[in-house]
């Protein structure tokens, strides 16, 4: 079950356009939950802000927070793909995995900056592992290394097509808000709005992926389009 299934590997075509096809089926319901995620990602950013701290503060405080927010989000979409409720225990186990995530991802981020998004594919299935059931809490990220190095190829695929997805919608999400504020206000303030789009997409893709490597079913009825 854990292994990778003896079929053809699907396209990356065709998980990209099963991720936006079902982000088009579901999009109401991950827009609100990636905008709650999003909000509460927030808070503490503005906290320490207005609180006086300087912009490096801030800056790691940014990166911890939204990287956190991403990885919790994956884990709800995770656990609603799932075609049968997860026990209790895994969902707990699933959320708490997800803030580790974020909050090693996000001190990554503040050491390598840009160079980050070269090592991100690595901790892609930390959260579904846990998820899924396929990988105690404990070897998750093994599991996630594992599974990523294995299929080098199309996981880092996976990960530039995210990115080239990505970078479109931020950028114009920037242009609009730029015409009435500043430079660094309108960054912060694009890539918030940007988030009922890029976040959900790219934890769609990421859920089809994993089914894809592992042969797992990861998908729930009520995501599923005919």
């Amino acid at each position: 079950m854990n292994g990778v299934p003896e079929r053809a590997a699907a396209p990356l075509s065709d998980l990209f356009a099963s991720a936006v096809h079902r982000f088009g089926a579901v999009w109401a319901d991950l827009l609100v939950a990636s905008a709650i995620a999003v909000g509460l990602a927030t808070v503490p950013v503005l906290a320490v802000s207005s609180g006086g701290a300087s912009r490096g503060a801030t800056l790691v405080i940014a990166c911890l927070s939204y990287a956190i927010g991403y990885f919790v989000f994956l884990a709800f979409v995770m656990l609603r793909g799932l075609p049968e409720r997860a026990p209790r225990r895994r969902v707990v186990w699933t959320y708490l995995t997800g803030v580790f995530t974020g909050i090693l991802t996000g001190l990554l981020l503040v050491v390598l900056l840009p160079f980050v998004v070269v090592v991100v594919p690595l901790f892609l299935f930390v959260v579904p592992g846990v998820a899924a059931g396929d990988a105690a809490p404990i070897r998750t990220l093994v599991h996630s290394f594992s599974l990523a190095l294995r299929n080098f190829s199309r996981v880092w695929g996976v990960w530039l097509i995210t990115m080239l997805f990505s970078a479109p919608v931020m950028v114009s999400m920037f242009l609009a808000v730029n015409a009435f504020a500043s430079a660094r206000p309108a960054i912060l303030l694009a890539l918030v709005l940007s988030v009922p789009v890029v976040w959900p997409f790219s934890a769609l893709f990421v859920r089809t992926l994993y089914g894809d490597l592992t042969g797992r079913l990861v998908v729930a009825a009520q995501d599923r389009t005919r």
